[in-house]
């Protein structure tokens, strides 16, 4: 037997039982889904977004809609997302929500693009799956 495949065998053997002790499906889930959703919203930004948007007034009839869906997607994290028994459901709703608002900002008033990317974040940013608990597996 070569002596490196032994050392190789005795160091997966130490770090298995640590891997197994602390991971959690259900939260590996959330944290993949909030990273995927995170980025992608970020990226929204530098694939659509223009680069030099030319000035432009603020058009109230999509500022409203776009704050009551940031408002409401807080509301979902603060008030329901705790109580929920269906938690993935309101989380991805919860997600999409800022995603939505950002995607408005950048096609409809290209030269506020980068404020609602911004608050957009920011709200996902609250989702972070910290609300998941470690189960035993």
């Amino acid at each position: 037997m070569n002596p490196g495949s032994v050392l190789f065998y005795s160091i997966a053997l130490e770090f298995e039982p640590f891997f197994y002790k602390t991971m959690n499906p259900e939260k590996t889930i959330f944290w993949a889904v909030w990273v995927a959703l995170l980025s992608a919203t970020l990226s929204y930004r530098f694939l659509l977004g223009t680069e030099n948007p030319e000035p432009m007034s603020v058009n109230l009839v999509l500022v409203v809609p776009t704050i009551i869906l940031l408002f409401s997607s807080l509301v979902i994290r603060i008030l329901f997302l705790p109580k929920a028994k269906s938690k993935f459901a309101t989380f991805v709703l919860g997600l999409a929500l800022p995603e939505g608002a950002s995607l408005i900002g950048i096609f409809h008033m290209p030269y506020y693009q980068d404020l609602f990317t911004t608050l957009s974040l920011a709200c996902m940013l609250i989702y972070a799956p910290t609300f998941i608990k470690f189960t035993k597996c």
